[in-house]
């Protein structure tokens, strides 16, 4: 930020120096400027035209800068200013000056060439306007004599950047002077849509947005009533005056409203109390005005020594607000020192008239502007970023609750829970890319006997060794479930049903070979389910499995089964070894039900 600052301030300073060295008075013209002071009444004063040896009544001819104006007592209303026209005076120049709040008629050899205004006696004010005056060429060496009338005493025989040359090159001297006001207008412009956008999307801070395009929006009216190219379309000299004058004062009161929604609240108190002092003026101006007396311009003197000490008030809170980890009030600080003594200094010149400048230095501040607004972009784009770092972490705990909800806590594999959603994903892919789909419905086998034996605890040893025997023989086409208590499913993508009993033989030779239990051999029994495709369902898929793994348990036990596509569940018929001596009589009844059946 100090370097920002370093260098805004540099170009500050050079455009000052620029804007001081450039003068484009009387004096780089050679043309002597005198005046004289009018102490008749007006009907001793012929209007439209004077006589060609016209003499003043009373008085001399006093010499001075037309630019510092003419010290004259209270009341005056009307002064002469006398100047002769360079002798080198060439076809097609014009007269150029601007005033204040002033009516002026302009005589060549006693001839009205000009006039704007009226020089009737009345309360009321002019505007700032600028005058070009077409000079014919016999105007060389002629005498200028400048009628200014005005009730205003504070700007009579005040002219401003007084030229004579050709009219193109004064229009361009307009624009030249007025490049600060369109830079500072762009700027502007810019800002705004790009707040209008934040303002929109962030509404968590839209309050500091409408309070930074109120002080835009009043900026704005400001640079814009202040130029002087609006007169070539809109010559509407009172109405612009007025307008600057009152945006003028409307500009700390806005910049208050901003301020109190970024300091801190301890110095919210200090803004309040300022800005009431602004309120104030320019109730107190507004007053005059309606009184006639020119209050809104008057009120200006006092308003600038006000607005130094607000400076540095403001820059204290700002400073202690930054200070304190405020990135916003640091931001803006560095915009206040540079506006508000750019904004003196202009003030000094054209209000104060203590030097003369060609250049308004105040719309190039306005850039500094961005400070604040690049740090509103940053702070959004860092709350979007924690928002989002928050999002993924919350993301990551339901992920992780949810993977938690889905893990059997005993065996470390996927329990009913995640039953619908596997089935869901499996059923799709199979449906999307035509592959068979199969379901093993896993049991072990007397596993009420193992617990009842040798106790729950060798039980959950057998539930863990069970599973991790079956998981050994997976890849990603698989999804094991426990499903409740000793039983398993198993999902078995791109498997048909001679492809899942196969695989599934190898699963229950691999428990049995085990040896889960030191005691004894444990073995498992399975049923197969195979998916018949769209029209099918999971809960019709689950019972056709089961329904194979009760006629494997019904067939003896370690043995699979799957279901047909007649609906009739075939098994390997049982062998005498995998017989208990108590149910051989059993199996063979069993036997004789089963020969007929093949199976798969």
């Amino acid at each position: 930020m100090k370097r920002e600052m370093i260098f805004f301030l540099s170009i500050a300073l050079l455009v000052f120096f620029l804007g001081m060295g450039h003068r484009a008075s009387a004096e780089d013209e050679s043309l002597v400027w005198e005046y004289w002071q009018e102490n008749v009444p007006d009907t001793n004063i012929k209007a439209m035209k004077m006589p060609p040896a016209f003499v003043p009544y009373e008085g001399t001819w006093v010499p001075f800068d037309p630019c510092e104006g003419i010290a004259v007592p209270q009341g005056t209303r009307n002064v002469w200013l006398r100047v002769h026209v360079p002798s080198d005076l060439r076809g097609g120049d014009s007269l150029f000056f601007t005033t204040i709040d002033q009516s002026v008629r302009v005589y060549l050899d006693g001839v009205s060439i000009y006039r704007y205004g009226s020089s009737d006696p009345k309360l009321r004010g002019y505007g700032r306007k600028w005058h070009l005056v077409g000079l014919p060429a016999w105007a060389a060496g002629q005498e200028l004599i400048i009628r200014v009338t005005t009730d205003n005493p504070w700007v009579i025989g005040q002219l401003n950047r007084v030229h004579v040359d050709r009219e193109t090159e004064l229009v361009k001297q307009l624009f030249i002077h007025d490049f600060s006001y369109a830079a500072g207008l762009t700027a502007i412009a810019v800002f705004m849509m790009v707040i209008a956008v934040y303002f929109v999307a962030d509404r968590a801070r839209r309050g500091i947005y409408l309070r930074l395009m109120l002080l835009l929006t009043v900026f704005f009216i400001w640079m814009f009533s202040s130029s002087n190219v609006i007169f070539l379309w809109f010559d509407w000299p009172e109405f612009w005056w007025r307008t600057e004058q009152v945006s003028s004062f409307l500009l700390p009161i806005t910049g208050n409203i901003l301020l109190y929604e970024v300091v801190d609240r301890q110095y919210r108190k200090w803004i309040v109390r300022l800005n009431n002092v602004f309120v104030v003026l320019f109730v107190v101006g507004v007053i005059a005005e309606m009184m006639g007396q020119f209050g809104l311009y008057m009120i200006q003197f006092p308003y600038i020594p006000v607005l130094s000490v607000w400076c540095g008030c403001v820059a204290y809170a700002l400073w202690k607000s930054g200070k304190a980890g405020n990135k916003h009030a640091a931001a803006l600080l560095i915009a206040l020192l540079i506006i508000v003594p750019l904004g003196i200094i202009d003030a000094l010149a054209f209000q104060y008239r203590l030097y003369e400048a060609q250049t308004s230095f105040t719309p190039f501040s306005i850039y500094t502007i961005c400070f604040f607004i690049i740090q509103l972009i940053l702070d959004r784009a860092e709350s979007e970023r924690r928002l989002m770092e928050r999002s993924n972490t919350l993301e990551g705990e339901v992920q992780a609750v949810k993977k938690r909800m889905e893990i059997d806590p005993l065996t470390g594999v996927y329990n009913r829970n995640r039953f619908p959603s596997a089935i869901s994903d499996f059923t799709r892919i199979a449906q999307n890319t035509g592959a068979p789909l199969s379901l093993v419905m896993f049991d072990i086998d007397h596993f009420k006997s193992i617990n009842d034996t040798y106790g729950h605890d060798a039980g959950d040893e057998v539930l863990f060794g069970f599973a991790q025997t079956i998981r050994s023989f997976l890849d990603r086409r698989h999804i094991l479930i426990r499903w409740g208590g000793e039983e398993f499913i198993l999902l078995c993508l791109h498997y048909d049903g001679a492809k899942a009993q196969a695989f599934a033989n190898q699963i229950r030779e691999g428990v049995a070979k085990a040896r889960l239990l030191t005691a004894q051999q444990v073995t498992c029994s399975g049923g197969i389910g195979v998916w018949h495709g769209p029209d099918d369902d999971a809960t019709a898929l689950v019972k056709r499995a089961d329904t194979a793994l009760y006629a494997s348990k019904e067939g003896g036990r370690n043995r699979i089964s799957c279901e047909p596509k007649d609906g009739k569940t075939r098994m390997p018929p049982p062998s005498p070894q995998e017989q208990s001596p108590a149910k051989e009589k059993q199996g063979e009844r069993t036997k004789s039900n089963i020969m007929n059946l093949q199976w798969r």
